[in-house]
């Protein structure tokens, strides 16, 4: 779904000021449908939104998990690094061992967490199977061991940002649905609102639609500088 057409700030107030004039006039607005319910309902759907954790909240949060998944990465890395350079020096740089260490693919992954884990999956079994050798050159069962955990960290780390990144996107869905439901639910009571006070000028003024000219998601156009339109539409309609 698409981010609405106008700015948070913007319907939000619009929905206020709209729920106000609706139950200023709920009795004449009764007869379309603009039931007490509709109004609470309405109300309750505006505070909701304005309960909403706001985006900015949300990518901190994911950013946060990101700079794990980064930092798990990172270690990943420094492990193979050390790992080369004990298989240089205990065979030699140009040694069929050291050629078996797959230094392209584990330089291209150096940003990629995907294509890192199936190399250090490699880089293991190198480690593994030359270990007695390389176990005088400071390659202890614990370094060993650390490499796997740093596999296990980036799998797990990776995994728990791949989950929240699809609990951002849920929740900016969401969060559309909200505003858009707030925006459809203006334009509902703005139309029966243009229809029941049709010919009297102060009351529908009242249902005039306040959306800004502007199609900016950004851009807060006040209510009074926003012309009356020539046309008032009663249906189907924005607004």
């Amino acid at each position: 779904m698409n981010r609405p057409r106008f700015s948070e700030e913007t319907i939000l107030s619009i929905a206020k000021t709209t729920l106000v004039n609706a139950r200023t006039h709920e009795t004449e607005l009764n007869q379309y449908g603009i039931t007490a319910a509709m109004l609470t309902q309405f109300d309750t759907d505006i505070q909701a939104a304005e309960a909403l954790p706001d985006e900015l909240q949300n990518r901190m949060v994911l950013r946060g998990y990101t700079q794990d998944k980064d930092g798990a990465l990172d270690n990943c890395y420094l492990w193979g690094r050390q790992l080369r350079v004990r298989l240089e020096t205990a065979f030699g740089k140009k040694s069929p061992e050291v050629k078996s260490f797959p230094s392209r693919q584990f330089k291209s992954a150096l940003g990629s967490e995907k294509g890192m884990m199936p190399v250090l999956e490699t880089l293991l079994l190198l480690a593994d199977t030359y270990k007695e050798t390389l176990a005088n050159f400071g390659q202890t069962d614990a370094v060993l061991a650390q490499g796997a955990q740093c596999l296990t960290d980036l799998r797990a780390k990776d995994a728990t940002q791949e989950v929240k990144k699809d609990e951002k996107r849920k929740a900016t869905l969401e969060r559309h649905q909200t505003f858009q439901g707030l925006y459809d639910t203006v334009n509902k009571i703005n139309r029966v609102g243009r229809l029941v006070f049709t010919g009297n000028a102060v009351n529908l003024t009242l249902f005039t639609t306040k959306w800004p000219r502007s199609l900016s998601r950004v851009t807060v156009v006040q209510e009074s500088e926003v012309p009356a339109p020539a046309e008032q539409p009663l249906a189907g309609e924005e607004g």
